[in-house]
């Protein structure tokens, strides 16, 4: 599997990660920073320079908000429900993940 690395040392808003995340995807310009277009994107395929099978590795995490975390966790289980809705529709499967490293 693909590791795509992000240092999220120097994020300090949502905007950080979405511009990381989405510039490490090849996401096209005018993406949206929502949780419903990174499942579109990720999940469904077709967008992006880098399609799935991969795995984000965030380092940095010491320096990340309890929230931000909390919200990347909310992410993770949200994409691999709709990668379980893929499989379940016949759809083929897709392997996405998130870790977070100090």
């Amino acid at each position: 599997m693909r590791i795509i690395e992000l240092n999220a040392s120097s994020w300090r808003t949502w905007r950080d990660f979405y511009d990381a995340l989405l510039a490490a995807l090849g996401a096209p310009e005018g993406h949206g920073r929502n949780l419903n277009a990174l499942i579109d994107s990720m999940v469904w395929a077709g967008m992006n320079a880098v399609e799935a099978p991969y795995t984000f590795r965030i380092s940095g995490g010491e320096e990340l908000s309890r929230d931000m975390i909390a919200e990347i966790d909310e992410i993770s289980r949200a994409i691999a429900a709709a990668c379980e809705e893929r499989r379940a529709l016949g759809r083929g499967d897709v392997e996405i993940g998130f870790e977070i490293t100090s």
